[in-house]
């Protein structure tokens, strides 16, 4: 498995559009988001809410078998769950990540206990 981390800035003012938008994936939108998650091949997504002297970010951990094709598979989903999910993220994070390539991040260190 690989490991996936990226941090996306929160717009200013945003900062109760993010929770309530999380708060429809954890519920009304539960199974959608599950559904698309396993569908493009995540193990695994986690998302941290962090305040930082420059605003608010998004830490985003997530877990692929190749998080190359997991990206890929998500940004070719057009049913209508990520068409809202897309236009959340542009809204809250001012990042259109269907449209712009994603840049994938070189590992540098990653310690994990024997």
């Amino acid at each position: 498995m690989q490991l996936y981390a990226f941090v996306a800035p929160l717009q200013p003012n945003k900062t109760e559009e993010f929770r309530q938008f999380v708060g429809e994936l954890e519920g009304s939108r539960k199974q959608e988001y599950e559904d698309s998650r396993k569908a493009a091949g995540f193990r695994r997504e986690t998302m941290f809410l962090q305040k930082t002297p420059m605003g608010e970010m998004v830490v985003v951990i997530q877990e692929a078998e190749s998080e190359a094709k997991a990206l890929e598979s998500l940004r070719g989903m057009t049913d209508p769950f990520h068409v809202w999910y897309f236009q959340k993220l542009k809204d809250i994070h001012g990042v259109d990540i269907v449209g712009s390539d994603v840049p994938m991040n070189e590992l540098l260190l990653d310690y994990r206990s024997a």
